[in-house]
């Protein structure tokens, strides 16, 4: 398991609106964030994530996604159009990944980089649409050369 740094003093990304950037001093292929204690803004008991996704080299500079394959997620909303795990990266600010209304809590995904990255940030985009009722309060990221098991 890796180290967080945030390079902002970060713990809680509610209100958050700008792109976020995590700073993490670890090296690794497949890549997981496991979301806790999500902070709903509404009634509607739905869980939705951050789009945008992306990884930062030890240059800081962006890795290039066209390797990244989702390997796990453990929920995903396939029942609305753009909502599926492999959105998070998709470079589309209109998609995003969501897990199905009602899903238990803590949610995870297993994003797999293609080749092995020496990692030093992530950032990700939060979701602002008036229509998306939630977003992350608190999370994990863990980072390993080997394949996760779930």
């Amino acid at each position: 398991m890796g180290r967080i740094n945030f390079g902002r003093a970060i713990k809680d990304f509610r209100g958050i609106t700008e792109s976020v950037e995590l700073t993490i001093n670890v090296g690794g292929r497949p890549f997981t964030c496991d979301l806790k204690d999500w902070e709903v803004f509404n009634l509607e008991d739905t869980c939705e994530f951050y789009k945008n996704m992306k990884f930062l080299n030890e240059k800081g500079e962006r890795l290039s996604r066209e390797q990244w394959i989702v390997k796990y997620a453990d929920s995903e909303d396939v029942s609305r159009v753009n909502c599926s795990a492999d959105k998070i990266f998709d470079l589309q600010e209109s998609t995003y990944w969501s897990t199905i209304k009602g899903a238990e809590y803590p949610h995870g995904i297993v994003i797999d980089l293609g080749d092995t990255h020496t990692l030093t940030g992530i950032q990700c985009l939060p979701i602002m649409e008036s229509e998306v009722p939630g977003g992350i309060k608190d999370f994990k990221v863990y980072v390993k050369e080997q394949a996760f098991t779930y």
